[in-house]
């Protein structure tokens, strides 16, 4: 990740920290444990990245491509998107994909996606911990959708994020805080199949994988 790529982040979060969730990308390490479901398959495969920022999960999902897989990458941040598709869509390793249709990006919200084909895997960077509810609610229910029967959903959260801000946090941001836990925790419990810790993040960070059948 380039200096020019972590200034972007980092001023796309100032912008809206709601949006961006995070005051710095994700490292090489915690890209590498979000996609070890799709590193591992057997077969060509269908990838969704939700809330791809600046492009390290892209990069790393697309060095992985072979020729018969396909790529969505969803960023609703125009100038995430935008630096996207300068820095990293542009490149050797994405481009023949781009130009082929194999890879493409969706400037809309994570919610609006329906994929008449599905997914085989979908990796997340979205902060669902600074989600409301009812946003937190359409976009599981968009993943569900659009996730192929035994496919994988991977996103990571921050360790002890959501303890500290249920800690710190006072009137309807401890209520929001409390209701979006109970609603991952939910999920946590009848879906992950795998949790990795990943120290070498700013901050460390989970790694999750789900499968919802």
């Amino acid at each position: 990740m380039s200096l020019a790529e972590t200034v972007q982040f980092l001023r796309s979060y100032l912008d809206d920290p709601s949006t961006v969730g995070a005051v710095a990308p994700s490292s090489r390490r915690l890209a590498k444990a979000l996609v070890q479901p799709f590193a591992a398959r057997t077969g060509a495969s269908r990838v969704l990245e939700l809330g791809a920022g600046t492009g390290r999960v892209t990069r790393c999902i697309a060095s992985l491509m072979g020729p018969d897989d396909h790529l969505d990458v969803c960023e609703i941040k125009e100038d995430l998107a935008d630096a996207l598709e300068t820095n990293v869509l542009s490149e050797a390793g994405c481009r023949r994909a781009r130009v082929d249709g194999r890879i493409r990006l969706l400037r809309c919200p994570a919610q609006d996606i329906h994929d008449s084909q599905g997914y085989d895997y979908i990796i997340s960077g979205l902060p669902f911990t600074a989600f409301d509810p009812v946003l937190l609610d359409a976009v599981m229910s968009s993943v569900r959708r659009n996730l192929r029967p035994g496919g994988v959903f991977s996103y990571f959260e921050y360790v002890g994020l959501r303890k500290l801000n249920r800690t710190l946090s006072l009137g309807s941001g401890r209520q929001r805080i409390r209701s979006v836990s109970g609603v991952l925790d939910g999920h946590i419990s009848r879906h992950q199949f795998r949790r990795e810790t990943v120290l070498f993040n700013l901050p460390p960070a989970y790694a999750r994988h789900w499968r919802f059948a």
